[in-house]
């Protein structure tokens, strides 16, 4: 008789230790596991894309319903997912500034009429961005949602125009000087601006598309990554470019580069 008073009492303690065990491991673990998946959880990354939006070969965007401005008709465009909005500028006569997307592949004739970049593809893709811009058609990048979402890095390049124009003195007129003559310290200089919602400035970054400086003799013909994390608050981006082959009218450079690749990251 005490053995079977005392056995329910035993397995009762042991089941009540099982019980509290189950749900203190089952607990903790859930926790732990939230806690993981909150400080852990990658945050997501989309790559810009304009894939698909040109349905011929070697050809590049231009507008068709613009509305005119200034000299130009302006009709901007997003990309396939509708992350980023690009200003474009254009007439009769063709890209007249800001953004285009192009699948051109031409490395070797120099003119404005060749849009492609030096590299005579994208980094990612087939199809990347060519950018012409000037005080006339400043080229200006907008993130739609940049309460959710910031920049991380683009790759930039030389267009063929201005690679050859840098690197032989050809612009399609022989109306350039040849970088780096003479031992000359040439360079060609993109900024790139970056704004908040309300147009003020929250910071810029320089890359050098030529640079002769301290001996160097670079012309940038590959794609070449910029961090854009210092700059990851920003509504929009503007971008400039200055050279040192100028004359009495202003820059003689071609202002046009090249960029892909552009990242965003979820904030």
């Amino acid at each position: 008789m005490s053995f079977m008073k005392k056995l329910p009492l035993w397995m009762m303690l042991i089941a009540a230790l099982v019980f509290t065990g189950c749900s203190s491991d089952d607990d903790n673990g859930n926790n732990e596991n939230n806690g993981n998946n909150g400080n852990n959880k990658d945050k997501e990354e989309y790559i810009i894309s304009f894939n698909n939006l040109l349905s011929e070969k070697e050809t590049s965007f231009l507008g068709k319903n613009g509305v005119e401005e200034g000299m130009y008709l302006k009709e901007d465009f997003q990309d396939t997912q509708s992350y980023i909005r690009f200003n474009h500028y254009y007439s009769e006569y063709g890209f007249g500034g800001g953004f285009t997307y192009t699948n051109t592949t031409n490395k070797t004739t120099p003119g404005y009429l060749n849009l492609s970049a030096i590299t005579g593809t994208g980094k990612y893709e087939d199809t990347y961005l060519t950018i012409k811009t000037d005080n006339f058609t400043k080229a200006r990048l907008t993130i739609l949602n940049p309460a959710k979402y910031a920049l991380k890095e683009m790759w930039i390049t030389n267009s063929t125009y201005a690679y050859l124009a840098m690197k032989d003195g050809n612009d399609g007129y022989l109306n350039n000087t040849k970088f780096g003559v003479d031992g000359k310290e040439d360079t060609f200089l993109l900024t790139i601006k970056a704004y908040s919602d309300a147009d003020s400035s929250i910071g810029h970054k320089e890359f050098y598309l030529a640079d002769f400086r301290n001996g160097k003799s670079a012309i940038v013909n590959d794609w070449v990554r910029l961090d854009l994390s210092d700059l990851a608050n920003t509504n929009y981006l503007e971008f400039e470019l200055t050279s040192t082959d100028n004359n009495e009218y202003g820059m003689k450079t071609p202002a046009y580069f090249c960029i892909d690749g552009i990242t965003i990251i979820e904030k």
